[in-house]
């Protein structure tokens, strides 16, 4: 039986659960459309809370005026040493806002303005406002509490100051787009006077700059001052001890070991030179020594080669111009060329006698190189002995001379300082673009239609929330569609019947028999229908009437019902109250009933001395009078009693109606269930949850595939019409509330 329920379970949520319906666009413009007047309410409201504000709100003032910091006059008289004052950058604008707001800035303008005898001031930010009676009164709850300590004396109260506390409420300083302009506003009811305190705040930062500029330049005068006397006194420390250390060992100058030092260079570099030519000289020595001949030939001429070079090339010249007349094998010719090769032996002979005095050359070259190692390491024994005092008097005349520069460098930047104090004005970094006149609009003006737009959008949505408050459109049904769409079952809308006289009528069912053109009486004809259509096709004959929570209306829809089928049919209709715990459909239709259900458990083949003939009605009822209560109505509900007393109704009736409790509540209707063919899911419009609605469809799968139809009960006909608009007024016109003649 389990895996069945828990098969069923699945089945309804994979084919007819979709989830919870959300409302639409167009649900959501019916309800403001019902509830203009709670709109139209609030932003009247809103409306009237701005005016009462603007009426409350004094006219103020803004006076504005603007500075700019230029960088291009200070620089340059910087650069060309006309002044050493700082610069302010374009990045340091920003914190010059504070600067502007500052108390040092504003007392002078307190002073200047003689603000703190101004009585529209000091009275004004000192008076009692609603604000500081609030403060007050939290502020002597926290004392009487204990949280707070009282004051062990009074502090006195300085007019500047509350003047200063008024001037920083109502002044406004801002940087604007351009980094190097700032914008300084005050907010006041006087134009003259929030101008006339515009303009001092400005003159007084700029004031206050050239005068903070000047004692700046002063202090730096006064800090290099101090320093150059300091390098003063260092140099002359540092000649000093030069001077004592010299004398101490016995050194009256420097120049033997500039002397030595020097010296040292020189033989250096000619023992550099020995040593490049005692490395050739050895070369040519090794070559002539491998290849006497070859080698002969790199030696270098001397006169005696140079003049016989000369003569074989005038040899060669003749020889040529004779071999041209006479042709190579003439005797002349000849002649010529054989003294050619006798002069180039007597050059080679030559070469080789100069090529032979090549061992001399290395060894003079051998022997120069000797002798300035050891001139050069005579020089550097002579260093190393006065080494330590070398380093000592350079470190000394080192550390002199760094001073002696530092301190001409410092006495020169005097220098250029006392020319620069003494120029006759200083260059203020700030100047006024504009200067601040007494505005002619106020400045609360500006801001009355941004208030009014603000305080009708506060009231719409004040009403707005109100509305929907009233007609929250989330989470419950209000549409037949979107009882479909969550749980794929058809549903009707019955209206709710509002009028005091038509209730009690409803209760007892007479009301669709009074009115049978109604919506409501139209709504229960195709209910009706739904019952009659599967009586002919499934042979419907016991349809229960359950619902999730109480009061939602199932007892009226009951009661109606079966009177509809009592009066227009032939069928025979017992209405059965199977609800042992609040006996509603009992105390609505047979108050008066002593013996009903519980009785006839006890003899169920005596059915018909339990029921009430309800004439005007055309049925029977089965009520359930208890006066007290009854601790096993489940175990009395699921008895073979009650299926006996079932089959008995079924056999005497065309059509057993049967009212059970409540499912979210009770237990109760799954006895029943097992005995009823088909059910009226009744659900109260725009109060039952969705989420309520699916639970218990979820628990009740056994039971899904019988429930006929959905009612959603007790809808607003106001609602509907609007929810409905898309049907036009036709559709609702065709219903009518009148009486039946």
């Amino acid at each position: 039986m389990a895996s069945t329920d828990n098969s069923q379970v699945t089945d309804y949520a994979a084919h007819r659960a979709i989830g919870p319906a959300q409302p639409e666009i167009a649900d959501l413009f019916g309800i403001a459309l019902r509830g203009w007047f709670f709109l139209v309410a609030g932003t009247a409201a809103g409306i009237i809370g701005a005016l009462m504000l603007l009426s409350t709100i004094p006219p103020t003032y803004k006076a504005s005026s603007r500075i700019v910091f230029e960088r291009t006059l200070p620089r340059y008289l910087q650069t060309n040493k006309v002044t050493n004052e700082p610069i302010i950058e374009h990045d340091d604008t920003l914190g010059q806002t504070y600067v502007i707001a500052s108390e040092s800035i504003l007392l002078k303008v307190v002073r200047s303005l003689s603000l703190a005898n101004d009585p529209d001031f000091v009275e004004t930010t000192s008076s009692e406002t609603v604000g500081s009676r609030v403060r007050g009164l939290f502020r002597n709850t926290a004392q009487a509490l204990g949280f707070k300590k009282e004051p062990t004396e009074e502090r006195s109260i300085d007019p500047e100051k509350i003047a200063a506390d008024g001037l920083v409420r109502n002044l406004t300083v801002t940087r604007e787009d351009v980094m190097s302009v700032i914008t300084v506003s005050f907010s006041w009811k006087d134009p003259v006077k929030a101008a006339a305190i515009v303009n001092a705040i400005v003159d007084t930062y700029i004031d206050a700059n050239i005068t903070n500029k000047t004692k700046s330049t002063n202090v730096a005068g006064k800090v290099a001052q101090e320093r150059v006397e300091e390098l003063k006194q260092q140099v002359k420390d540092a000649d000093r001890a030069l001077y004592e250390y010299k004398a101490a060992n016995n050194i009256v100058g420097t120049e033997f070991l500039m002397l030595s030092h020097g010296q040292l260079g020189v033989v250096n570099t000619q023992k550099t030179a020995a040593q490049l030519a005692m490395a050739e000289a050895k070369a040519r020595l090794e070559r002539f020594a491998s290849d006497p001949e070859a080698s002969a030939l790199l030696a270098p001429d001397d006169e005696v080669v140079k003049k016989l070079r000369a003569e074989l090339l005038e040899l060669s010249i003749r020889a040529n111009e004779l071999e041209k007349l006479v042709g190579k094998d003439h005797l002349a010719a000849i002649k010529v060329r054989r003294k050619m090769e006798d002069l180039r032996q007597v050059i080679a002979g030559e070469q080789r006698r100069i090529a032979g005095s090549f061992s001399k050359d290395y060894d003079l070259a051998r022997a120069r190189y000797n002798e300035l190692s050891a001139e050069a390491s005579q020089v550097i024994s002579s260093e190393g002995a006065n080494s330590g005092a070398q380093a000592k008097v350079r470190e000394l005349e080192s550390a002199a001379d760094s001073l002696r520069s530092l301190y001409n460098r410092s006495l020169q930047q005097v220098s250029e300082m006392n020319k620069v104090e003494g120029q006759p004005s200083t260059t203020p970094d700030a100047r006024v673009l504009n200067r601040a006149d007494p505005p002619l609009q106020t400045e609360s003006s500006k801001k009355r239609w941004l208030i009014l737009a603000g305080g009708s959008v506060m009231g719409l949505l004040l009403g707005g929330t109100l509305l929907l408050g009233r007609n929250f459109p989330f989470g419950v049904f209000r549409t037949a569609q979107q009882v479909t769409y969550a749980t794929g079952l058809p549903c009707n809308v019955l209206p709710e019947i509002v009028k005091a006289d038509e209730h009690a009528s409803l209760r007892t069912g007479e009301y669709v028999l009074d009115r049978p053109y109604s919506r409501f009486a139209q709504t229960l004809r195709n209910i009706w229908a739904t019952i009659n259509i599967a009586q002919r096709e499934s042979g419907v004959k016991v349809v229960g009437v359950i619902s999730s929570n109480p009061g939602e209306g199932k007892t009226t829809v009951a009661i109606n019902l079966a009177a509809h089928f009592g009066r227009h049919s032939a069928s025979r209709v017992l209405l059965v109250d199977a609800d042992f715990y609040r006996q509603s459909l009992t105390k609505s239709i047979a108050s008066e009933a002593r013996v009903g259900l519980r009785e006839a458990l006890a003899e169920p083949t005596a059915l018909a001395k339990f029921v009430i003939r309800k004439d005007l009605l055309n049925l029977d009822v089965l009520p359930c009078p208890v006066s007290d209560q009854i601790h096993n109505p489940t175990e009395l509900l699921g008895t073979a009693e009650m299926e006996q007393l079932i089959d008995v109704a079924r056999e005497a009736y065309d059509l057993v109606i049967i009212e059970a409790p409540p499912m979210a509540a009770i237990i109760d209707y799954k006895m029943i269930a097992r005995h009823c063919n088909g059910f009226i899911f009744v659900v109260e419009w725009g109060k039952t949850s969705q989420r309520l609605v699916l639970e218990c469809l979820s628990d009740a799968s056994a039971l899904l595939d019988r429930v006929l139809c959905v009612v959603l009960n007790k809808a607003d006909p106001t609602a509907l019409r609007s929810i409905e608009h898309y049907k036009g007024n036709r559709f609702h016109a065709y219903y009518s509330d009148q009486k039946s003649a």
